[in-house]
């Protein structure tokens, strides 16, 4: 919500955290959410959406790049990728980095492609329109369940699972049993998956039963997010038997063969420290 110069994002029912306003850019609601920018001090241009921050110009490539690179570096081959959530870009512009990746994005809302052409170009860099990227608007439920295709990688890059939204039933059981029979003998599902804040990491561990009901080879990961003012959850799971803990210099080797472009937050330490866990979010697992 805004109060003049101030938005403030209700994070927990005892939690409010609150952002200056420089100016507020844009404010539009779509028939699927409503979508808006403001301008920030510290963090440039903010993404808003239904109310709540998703990300910002200066820290946006620290939740992209941690979504996306594990899992690509930890697959053998990925050359086949499936996104749910096609969003503002960004996720599609780090897939980019990859040479021989070819990309399908799924995104329920044109409205939010059209915004983020017009607005977040920080953010996609053009990604959108590149050659390898196929852009279907489809609700991602729907696209999984009729599809015949397979992919080596499936990002899901979702906003969170409020009852009584499009994304909520994307966090399910049933849905993790789908993205399961969509992808190849050796892929990887990676999903964004709640906060792990103390006091609020069974939001991320609701999503973790179902997911690891279906991928049995299943890892929590977290970083801390600044605009988010907290430590933020996400998911990695194979058909196949994964193992993420890999030496420093094994994951600097595989991202020097890989990756073509700059990486300003991801590397082997970095790697790492995302899978290695603090002893309050061991122990609930």
């Amino acid at each position: 919500m805004y109060d003049y110069e101030w938005y403030v994002d209700l994070v927990a029912e005892d939690q409010l955290h609150c952002y200056k306003i420089e100016e507020v850019i844009v404010d539009l609601v779509s028939p699927y959410q409503r979508i808006q920018i403001i301008k920030n001090p510290t963090y440039g241009k903010c993404l808003i959406i239904d109310g709540k921050m998703q990300s910002t110009e200066k820290d946006e490539f620290i939740y992209h790049e941690v979504l996306i690179h594990p899992a690509l570096i930890l697959h053998p081959n990925p050359q086949k990728v499936l996104v749910i959530g096609a969003g503002e870009g960004a996720t599609l512009r780090e897939l980019l980095k990859y040479e021989n990746v070819n990309i399908t994005a799924i995104e329920i809302d044109p409205n939010m492609v059209d915004f983020a052409e017009k607005y977040l170009w920080e953010w996609h860099q053009g990604a959108f329109r590149n050659e390898r990227v196929k852009l279907i608007f489809e609700d991602g439920w729907n696209f999984v369940r009729d599809t015949c295709e397979k992919f080596d990688i499936v990002v899901l890059d979702l906003p969170e699972p409020y009852p009584d939204t499009p994304a909520y039933r994307l966090y399910t059981e049933e849905f993790y049993k789908m993205i399961y029979h969509i992808l190849n003998p050796s892929g990887i599902v990676v999903t964004q998956a709640e906060t792990v804040q103390l006091g609020q990491e069974y939001k991320h561990f609701n999503i973790k039963k179902n997911f690891s009901a279906v991928f049995k080879s299943s890892h929590s990961y977290q970083t801390f997010i600044p605009s988010f003012d907290g430590s933020w959850g996400f998911l990695i799971g194979s058909r196949d038997e994964l193992n993420p803990f890999k030496p420093v210099e094994v994951i600097n080797e595989l991202i020097g063969k890989k990756i073509k472009g700059e990486l300003k937050y991801y590397d082997g330490e970095t790697h790492n420290h995302l899978f290695h866990l603090p002893k309050y979010l061991r122990k609930l697992i």
